[in-house]
């Protein structure tokens, strides 16, 4: 046995300094009316580095927008001595019990005595399990922890039982006084706080915009601007709408109109998948045409991302998991490769679905359904700890070169490269030969800026190989344009591993 010592352990990402290159900067866009101390209606953007930096723009895990609902517990007979009250309430958390107090003589003896008892039990308890009471003649108004959200509005999660030798105490319940309200920060904190777990080192734009645009997505293009097109890949969280498959081609115009002005980036969606959604009845994403979207559905069964499911009922999914996993993967990398990407710590340890679902209650053949219509789920392996993506798919038909995640940034990243090496030579000179064809001089020219634009990308295995082909015979006097093809052959990904395995007489 060790002796007694105290013992440091180094950490780190704490300081959030960021990383070389630009592929992990990344957006967060959250559709909300209420904004953080640290915004305002005129400066919705901000840029954090860690989750100290979101929680200086108030963006706190203390349900600080939330409204605590309340129940009334009205005693109607204050019962007799040593008969015992146990009030209880069904939370997030569970079975919760509020206090469980026996009765004196004195306490027994009207019903304000016997609620001033009760009442003082329960606040005798209040850091146990965050309740509040206050009493007045008999009627006890019990106050939850504002993070119960709407959970205590539906049902009834109060309860109270009498137990003793008589069982004359009595009172009246009251479940929904005032309507408890969930808080809409608590869900942006948690998927801030999961993008800094995957990727400590990130950099990532918080947007927050009116809910109004919660189904244009305009607000992704003004995010993208004040990032001056920095984001490489944008998270949005949708609490307002139900999924339809038109919010999908929505985005995908919003990232077709970015390109085009040289701004490309990638759209992690978490839609609002009801409860009453059935996972049989998904729509295919694969007969979509929407490459540069990717919808999640998977969702945190046990721990903050399921107790924030139950506070909100709402979706709360594994977005800024994802989004912060896709960050940490250099862009030629599939983000379900279990050897990097073990995203179960407490979190993710037990899986469910976007729609309350648990995972391990879902036959094979739906899980295999869901991966083949293309979303984005976690999964568990046999015999294998951890929580891991099916894959890194697209809303685009599988057969597509930009069917994965990894494709479209190598894509990016690759003509990126290449604009900022060919961009000085706009409208620059080009020497002919007599004939009006190219000179190999120039030729070579323009084949070693496109060769320093990708050799980094080679060398850093983030592309397999490349070649530059300029045609010598093009008509540049003429058009006034000058084409380089170039071809990419990119990494790999082992989607599949197959062994053939079998008995034999000798080896």
């Amino acid at each position: 046995m060790a002796s007694n010592d105290v013992i440091f352990i180094q950490k780190q990402g704490g300081l959030g300094r960021p990383l070389a290159g630009e592929d992990y900067i990344s957006g967060l866009l959250f559709y909300s009316d209420v904004l953080p101390s640290g915004f305002t209606s005129t400066d919705r953007t901000k840029s954090v580095f860690s989750i100290q930096d979101a929680e200086a723009l108030g963006i706190l895990n203390t349900a600080l927008d939330a409204t605590a609902s309340t129940s009334t517990h009205t005693v109607t007979d204050p019962g007799n001595a040593g008969e015992t009250i146990t009030l209880q309430v069904q939370t997030i958390n569970g079975l919760i019990t509020l206090c469980s107090h026996t009765l004196t003589v004195m306490e027994s003896m009207s019903v304000s005595s016997a609620g001033n008892a009760i009442y003082n039990a329960i606040n005798a308890l209040t850091s146990v399990h965050g309740f509040t009471a206050t009493h007045l003649m008999g009627v006890i108004t019990i106050t939850a922890p504002k993070k119960e959200g709407v959970y205590l509005n539906i049902g009834t999660p109060y309860t109270y039982t009498v137990a003793g030798s008589t069982t004359d105490y009595a009172a009246t319940l009251v479940q929904n006084v005032v309507v408890g309200i969930a808080s809409d920060i608590d869900i942006l904190y948690y998927h801030i706080n999961e993008f800094f777990r995957i990727q400590p080192k990130g950099k990532l734009f918080v947007g927050i915009y009116s809910v109004a645009d919660a189904t244009t997505f305009a607000s992704i293009t003004l995010m993208q601007n004040i990032a001056l097109g920095k984001i490489r890949q944008i998270g949005v969280y949708q609490k307002t709408t139900a999924f339809v498959t038109s919010q999908v081609t929505s985005l995908q115009a919003i990232v077709n109109a970015n390109t085009v002005n040289h701004k490309p980036l990638e759209v992690i969606y978490q839609p609002l998948i009801q409860v009453a959604t059935s996972l049989s009845t998904l729509y295919d994403l694969r007969a979509l045409n929407a490459s540069n979207v990717s919808v999640v559905l998977g969702q945190d069964g046990a721990n903050n991302g399921y107790k924030l499911f139950l506070s909100n009922a709402l979706s709360i999914g594994c977005l800024g998991t994802t989004l912060g996993a896709v960050a940490f993967a250099s862009v030629n990398e599939d983000i379900a490769w279990t050897g990097k990407f073990n995203v179960s710590n407490v979190e993710f340890d037990t899986l469910a679905f976007a729609n309350g679902d648990f995972y391990s209650a879902q036959s094979d053949g739906l899980i295999d359904n869901l991966n083949s219509l293309g979303y984005i789920i976690l999964k568990k392996f046999v015999s294998y700890e951890g929580s891991y993506f099916n894959d890194s798919h697209t809303c685009i038909p599988v057969s597509n070169d930009f069917a994965y995640i990894e494709n479209n940034r190598t894509f990016n990243k690759a003509i990126r490269n290449l604009r900022v090496f060919l961009l000085p030579q706009l409208a620059s000179p080009i020497k002919l030969n007599s004939n009006g064809t190219l000179t190999e001089d120039v030729i070579g020219f323009y084949e070693t800026l496109c060769a320093q634009a990708l050799d980094v990308m080679q060398r850093n295995t983030e592309l397999s190989a490349y070649s530059v082909v300029i045609d010598p015979t093009q008509n540049v006097l003429s058009t006034s344009t000058l084409v380089i093809s170039v071809s990419i052959v990119p990494m790999g990904v082992a989607r599949t591993i197959q062994v053939n395995v079998g008995f034999t007489l000798s080896i």
